[in-house]
């Protein structure tokens, strides 16, 4: 059993509230001006429990996470901590005075220092204007030992994986004595192993008393983790049940406010490929293209055709795709185009021949977050809308409107900053952009992380249109189900190359793996 104090903090002794729920939320809202984001929400946080939070992109679970983290206060209502009402929402207040700390999607970590740095930073044993380096390390040992995570307190985080980097902000909140942990799509960037890893330490911290508040749209951890599940629905709190007193159906039907089957899949759509007859000539073909983490890559992909590709994070796969787009200068290799050789890739060029790219990094390397949804979605189209150095603003904003609405981007002005919009819809405003080039080949990276499932059956639906168009698509994803459900056909790489292409009808999750971890390995066949 873990070592870690099941009622650690500076909150109330537990004595005092021995029967208070770790979190009593009553007749919460917020707004946002006119828009009402939180509307009259109360539920409670069972102490020591697993509480999953489920809800569309955009019904509300950021902006209440947010509340209970401090970041923003609500605009009505109350929160109530291990029985003592929370009078100021500010990280620091929240933590210090309720125990209460998040890990969110974007880890907020001193790149440039070391674990043990950033686990004790702010707390460092010593002198304020000398700590310890020692004691700082070997505190920083004894806390990762007592969560039984095997990471170097000396190293460096940059040199770190996304997966331990994650872990460590979990360590740094339980040495600031969190007694509510609370976990924002905390797998949507890991592996099936890393997550593993992840769900062993909750496991962990549980035993010590903990209680944590799950969110995630993956149904299959929810129902392994949580002990409750409370669902959001346009702002609204709309259902609570214990785990075994629901199922995963019943609880999308609550997300999305009606029942929502099993995806249809490519498959099951144009039934088997390449079964005779003519077949196209290839839109994109790579033969023995080479770059960073990737090497002697041959592929295609036809018009018409979903390609998918599978594999490790250390496949070289993202970085493919780059090379693909020219994002990234390759090393070697040919790349064709609609036909003709595609030489001096770059990303300008890629769109002036059609060649579109959404990458997996959203924020990073794909919304302009400065920017409105109006800007974010119409970037493409200003070229051609541009007159004697002028931009047609009213021809560019309808221009917009209109892509926006072709793949439902919910939005209540398009005037409003992209980053107010939910993860789900700032994809689709992603994949709204590139149809303003007429795409000959789109190339996606992770088409729907961190996407609910009402917008990923939206963008399956909306894939399956531009297929049926004749557009030419690669589809990267580390969601196996997902390559299942949208492609024709699966590239697998391993080592920086594709080891095999195997039809989509046929595969399993397991034959994929299989390849993919090198278990075997054949050449790469069309």
């Amino acid at each position: 059993m873990s070592t870690l104090p099941p009622t650690a903090g500076a909150v109330d002794t537990p004595a005092a509230h021995a029967d208070a729920p770790a979190i009593r939320i009553e007749h919460l809202s917020r707004n946002f001006g006119p828009v009402r984001a939180l509307e009259d929400v109360s539920f409670e946080v069972t102490t020591g429990e697993v509480t999953a939070l489920l809800g569309e992109n955009g019904a509300g679970k950021s902006t209440l996470l947010k509340i209970l983290a401090g970041l923003q206060p609500p605009s009505g209502g109350s929160v109530t901590a291990f029985g003592r009402p929370v009078g100021s929402f500010d990280p620091h207040t929240m933590l210090t005075e309720h125990g209460i700390a998040m890990v969110p999607q974007e880890l907020s970590l001193l790149p440039d220092r070391s674990v043990a740095e950033n686990i004790l930073s702010g707390i460092e044993p010593g002198n304020r204007w000398f700590p310890s380096r020692r004691r700082m390390v070997d505190r920083a040992m004894e806390l990762l030992a007592e969560l039984d995570l095997r990471v170097d307190p000396n190293a460096t985080v940059r040199t770190l994986d996304l997966a331990t980097q994650q872990l460590v902000v979990v360590a740094r909140s339980i040495a600031r004595e969190c007694r509510v942990l609370i976990l924002d799509e905390p797998t949507a960037m890991l592996t099936p192993a890393e997550s593993d890893r992840l769900f062993r330490l909750m496991a962990t911290l549980k035993e010590a008393g903990t209680t944590m508040v799950y969110v995630s749209h993956r149904m299959p951890e929810v129902f392994l983790l949580a002990d409750r599940i409370e669902v959001l629905r346009d702002g609204r709190h709309v259902a609570s049940w214990r785990r075994s007193e629901v199922t995963p159906d019943q609880a999308v039907a609550a997300m999305v406010g009606r029942e929502l089957g099993q995806f249809t899949s490519r498959a099951e759509l144009v039934g088997p490929t390449d079964a005779g007859g003519a077949r196209p000539a290839p839109a994109l073909r790579a033969i023995g293209l080479s770059g960073r983490r990737h090497h002697a890559v041959d592929l295609e992909v036809r018009p018409g055709e979903i390609l998918g590709v599978a594999g490790l994070p250390d496949s070289g796969r993202v970085e493919l795709l780059h090379n693909l787009f020219g994002g990234d200068r390759g090393t070697g290799g040919t790349v064709e185009l609609l036909g003709s050789p595609y030489e001096n890739r770059s990303p300008i060029a890629s769109v002036e021949r059609r060649l579109g790219f959404v990458p997996g990094e959203r924020r990073a390397q794909g919304l302009l977050t400065t920017m409105s949804v109006a800007e974010n979605v119409g970037v493409l189209t200003v070229r051609a809308l541009t007159r004697a150095g002028l931009v047609r603003r009213g021809a560019f904003e309808k221009k917009a409107e209109k892509l926006a609405q072709g793949f439902r981007v919910k939005t209540s002005t398009m005037d409003q900053p992209i980053t107010n919009l939910s993860g789900g819809n700032q994809q689709k405003a992603m994949l709204a952009r590139w149809i303003a080039i007429d795409p000959a080949v789109l190339i996606l990276d992770e088409p729907t992380r961190g996407v609910d499932v009402g917008a990923k059956a939206e963008i399956y639906e909306q894939l399956f249109a531009l297929a049926d168009r004749g557009v030419a698509i690669i589809c990267s994803s580390s969601d196996l189900p997902e390559l299942l459900t949208v492609t024709d056909r699966i590239a697998v790489m391993a080592e920086g190359t594709v080891v095999d292409i195997v039809p989509t009808a046929t595969a399993t999750e397991e034959s994929i793996m299989t390849i993919a971890t090198g278990a075997t390995v054949r050449a790469a066949t069309a």
